[in-house]
């Protein structure tokens, strides 16, 4: 059962929201998909407590799991107003696409692209596209393996990777297989993903934790470090559908064996729901609920599973935690917010010691 007193309600409908991000002004930056098939307008929208507004429109691919996928506030917003989204291009040659956009008047303005990447236009699938900054102020982001499977595992080939960029698009030195002018993409940050939708930085070890879609079983939440190779498509026994425990590869830290198609993540840290503290949170798009996980001390093992039905509502994509501790998730229909009515309150006090 969830929490005493937990209830979810209907923020607003939106068609397929996929990422969204809290600014520091206290509106909510949402990005939807933009549909299932062909070339189709898709928005960024912000979202101010009571009404959207249209922040930016691009006309992107949206076959499969192609669209407008992705969104990262850039750690200074306040100074700066950088704005970075991930989509896949429509003309004139369909590209995966990070560009970094201005908050200009409640607008997205100077669009410069960042990073691209090149697919075959008979791809639809694994694209994967979550951004998000880490404490050490880098700009990650993964791509998935696009269709593709093997170049997973070539450091030349930017598909199956997750990527760590400077916030201006700029290469950091210090990044785990930088070789300058040799054959590696000097971006890779780590690689062997099949389609990781989403990963977050754990607010209580600094480590980065991402959830994996795996083929027809062997979902896994990953604990992702620089430099690690996570196998696939080589650590995966297509005969036996089994994980297949290679030693070169990175561990997970829980396989799913029945497939829930992870759709985000997110660690709890917020006083609406106490009790989750330090809890991993993830959407599962087939089954609409929301699975949470305990660790250990040191955070290097799952102690506790719990799934979780929400009563009028389906946690298929996110989840995100928002400041005042609620928990925002969605479905292909709209955006629900998760919260306890006593502790909705706009400022908390703090209980006493």
């Amino acid at each position: 059962m969830l929490p005493p007193g937990a209830r979810a309600t209907r923020v607003f409908s939106l068609p397929v929201p996929t990422a969204l991000a809290f600014a520091p002004d206290g509106r909510v930056f949402i990005v939807e998909k933009g549909g299932f098939e062909g070339d189709q307008e898709a928005h960024v929208w912000t979202f101010n407590g009571a009404s959207l507004q249209r922040w930016l429109t691009l006309t992107v691919s949206t076959e499969g799991e192609r669209g407008l996928v992705g969104l990262a506030l850039d750690p200074h917003f306040e100074q700066n107003r950088f704005v970075y989204v991930v989509y896949t291009s429509a003309r004139p040659q369909p590209e995966w696409r990070l560009v970094r956009y201005r908050d200009e008047s409640g607008r997205g303005v100077e669009p410069t692209v960042l990073m691209r990447a090149a697919f075959d236009p008979s791809c639809s699938f694994h694209f994967s596209g979550h951004a998000e900054f880490g404490p050490d102020g880098r700009l990650y982001v993964t791509i998935g393996d696009l269709c593709l499977g093997n170049p997973a595992q070539f450091l030349e080939h930017p598909a199956g990777k997750m990527h760590r960029l400077n916030p201006d698009g700029t290469i950091p030195r210090d990044n785990p297989f930088h070789d300058g002018d040799g054959p590696n993409l000097d971006s890779v940050f780590a690689l062997g993903f099949r389609n990781t939708f989403a990963f977050t930085f754990d607010p209580f070890s600094g480590q980065i934790l991402g959830a994996e879609n795996g083929p027809q079983c062997n979902d896994e939440l990953n604990r992702i470090r620089a430099g690690g190779n996570y196998g696939w498509p080589w650590d995966f026994n297509h005969q036996t559908c089994e994980y297949a425990d290679l030693p070169q590869f990175e561990k997970p830290l829980y396989v799913w064996k029945v497939p829930i198609a992870p759709a985000g993540i997110a660690v709890y840290s917020g006083p609406m729901f106490p009790e989750w503290n330090g809890a991993v949170l993830v959407c599962a798009w087939n089954t609409g609920q929301l699975h949470l996980f305990t660790l250990d001390d040191v955070r290097q093992r799952v102690t506790g599973v719990f799934v979780y039905a929400i009563p009028g509502a389906s946690c298929r994509i996110g989840p995100w935690v928002a400041p005042d501790g609620a928990v925002w998730f969605a479905d292909a229909d709209g955006l629900y917010r998760l919260y306890r009515p006593w502790r909705n309150l706009s400022i908390l006090l703090p209980l006493p010691r």
